[in-house]
């Protein structure tokens, strides 16, 4: 009668080990996953303070930012006027005879920076694999994060479905036959909410703090518009983007 009880010990000890090692190896899995998925956000986020440097050294050549309504609804971006205007003069600064040559060429070379920094953002870019020599690997970008942030969301509302820490711990005590009847005739039994205790939070991807910029095409179509609303732009704004020129040229 021992052998049985010995074996019927050691297999409830091997079911509960078991059961434990999938209980908290899923929510370990989870956990590895969302400290990669904030790890890449930490990098779009330091991509995104590159892009606001930009948005804001425009919105600064823009009269400090008295035109750069007026250039971005000529755009379709009126939302990017709100960026505050700021001058980090950190562009190699393009030359031309004339006020106007300077604005031209200055504002579209910091829109072809900008443009392709949300690209970037946006998609990644491929570049070489630290640690694999010869092979390419993408960028953290905001496509990927979101795809990823939506299938760990998934994955943590399985895992709090399937594996209800309430009904892993009513599936443990089942098994420890002889300490849940010590528990009832001691009274010792305490009662916890264990989903509420142990269940994982759902993730909001709104919690990773990654922005969304518009895409700014530069295509040939669009570079001609920004030309045309640029050369607007300054004819209304002439005498106060002059006076931010000449501040910035020296």
């Amino acid at each position: 009668m021992k052998k049985i009880d010995q074996f019927s010990d050691t297999l409830t000890e091997e079911t509960l080990k078991e059961a434990a090692d999938t209980f908290f190896g899923k929510r370990k899995e989870v956990e590895e996953d969302l400290e990669l998925l904030q790890k890449q956000a930490r990098e779009l986020q330091r991509q995104a303070a590159d892009i606001e440097r930009l948005l804001s050294g425009m919105n600064y050549i823009l009269a400090k930012g008295r035109a750069s309504k007026a250039f971005w609804a000529g755009l379709g971006h009126d939302a990017l006027s709100e960026y505050p205007p700021k001058w980090q003069n950190e562009v190699l600064l393009p030359r031309a005879w004339t006020r106007k040559g300077r604005f031209l060429s200055l504002l579209r070379k910091l829109y072809s920076q900008v443009s392709e920094k949300i690209e970037v953002y946006v998609r990644g870019r491929y570049i070489d694999d630290p640690e694999v020599k010869g092979r390419k690997k993408l960028t953290s970008n905001l496509t990927t994060l979101k795809n990823q942030a939506n299938k760990l969301k998934e994955t943590i509302q399985k895992v709090n479905a399937c594996q209800s820490p309430d009904e892993v711990m009513a599936f443990a005590r089942r098994l420890d036959v002889e300490t849940s009847d010590k528990k009832q005739f001691t009274g010792s039994g305490l009662i916890y909410d264990y989903d509420r205790d142990l269940c994982l939070p759902p993730l909001e991807i709104d919690s990773l703090g990654i922005k969304e910029y518009p895409e700014l095409p530069a295509d040939k179509q669009a570079m001609n518009r920004l030309e045309q609303t640029s050369r607007e732009v300054y004819a209304r704004f002439r005498q106060e983007i002059d006076s931010v020129l000449d501040e910035i040229y020296g």
